[in-house]
């Protein structure tokens, strides 16, 4: 898709608004709070007539309360890109100075790729606004975007400026975290994603190929860890722990997975709930005994079913058994004497 500025015979006022605000500060903010800033920078840029213009004249004209024109301007104070200069006690009468998102830049902040910021320890909207001059980091955003269904954040995108010049991160692997974060976890929370970075920037993965072949191993992982807590009927996510002891089954005990799901039906059987430690106890007592195969397991074993209970016995077979031996002459007799009692 394309979009094509058209030409124009005629020459009408235009409004320059700076890409740092599109960019950066529009796409989080209150859609009235848009209106009140472009119609603002508009009287502005147009100084000869912005004296006749007031908080009620632009209230009038986007057609919202004055109250909500005093709320955008306490937004865009806070956000730091204008600025209140109060003419009277009232505190609704003020002129906005619209501060230059460029100049602002130029001042105070530079990003040296692969270095440090002039002083600061966090980045800003016109660090991200430098930023998608490149190709490559404006790809990522949008990918990013389409994956998250929706526009990022100013606050999760200079989270992905860190990633990029603090963390030495390619655009294409931060946009990978997203994927995976979104598409195997079903999570698109910016903290989440950050753990999955900071886990891959300490697995020293910075190219692509690296990263493929981690998660190769790590996807296989989850899928065992997966088909052995289904096996003991629990739909959790397995705790550090028992992640270490299945990993010991697997990788330091070498046994396959239907000797590993075998252990976890007679473990079943035996006890209801049964622990990973319990199934601890059996596979490392194979492991002992040599066991590879399920045909290796112990004979006594490979059948095994649920212990039988015992039935209670109830009030009714309390009585002497041998009572019910009598003959029918007997119980006739005995019958008459009622009667006759």
């Amino acid at each position: 898709m394309q979009f094509i500025k058209g030409k124009t015979s005629i020459d009408i006022e235009d409004t320059p608004v700076e890409n740092i605000f599109l960019d950066a500060f529009m796409p989080s903010a209150d859609g009235n709070y848009v209106k009140v800033y472009l119609l603002g920078y508009k009287y502005a840029c147009n100084p000869d007539r912005s004296q006749s213009f007031s908080n009620h004249s632009i209230a009038r004209a986007l057609d919202v309360p004055v109250s909500v024109v005093l709320r955008a301007w306490d937004y865009w104070e806070d956000k730091g890109i204008i600025r209140k200069h109060y003419t009277a006690d009232d505190k609704s009468e003020f002129s906005v100075e619209f501060l230059s998102l460029k100049q602002l830049y130029i001042d105070n902040y530079s990003v040296v790729p692969g270095g440090t910021k002039g002083g600061k320890s966090s980045y800003t909207p016109a660090d991200l606004s430098q930023a998608l001059a490149d190709t490559r980091i404006r790809d990522m955003f949008n990918g990013i975007q389409k994956l998250v269904c929706r526009p990022l954040t100013p606050s999760e995108s200079l989270t992905c400026l860190e990633w990029l010049y603090d963390l030495k991160m390619a655009p294409e692997i931060i946009e990978e975290a997203f994927r995976y974060s979104v598409e195997k976890r079903g999570v698109n929370n910016i903290r989440y994603i950050n753990a999955i970075i900071t886990n891959w920037y300490d697995n020293n993965i910075n190219t692509m190929e690296r990263l493929k072949e981690y998660l190769e191993t790590t996807d296989a992982k989850y899928s065992r860890y997966n088909e052995v807590m289904r096996a003991m009927g629990r739909t959790k996510t397995p705790t550090r722990i028992e992640k270490e002891y299945m990993d010991r089954w697997f990788d330091e005990y070498r046994m396959p997975m239907e000797v590993i799901l075998k252990a976890c039906d007679i473990a079943v059987i035996q006890t209801p709930n049964p622990s990973l430690n319990y199934i601890d106890g059996i596979l490392s007592k194979w492991h002992r005994e040599n066991v590879r195969t399920v045909a290796d397991i112990p004979e006594d074993k490979k059948e095994m079913r649920p212990p039988k209970r015992k039935s209670a016995r109830n009030k009714f077979h309390n009585f002497d058994q041998p009572a019910l031996k009598l003959t029918n002459e007997q119980l006739k007799e005995i019958l008459n004497k009622h009667k006759n009692a």
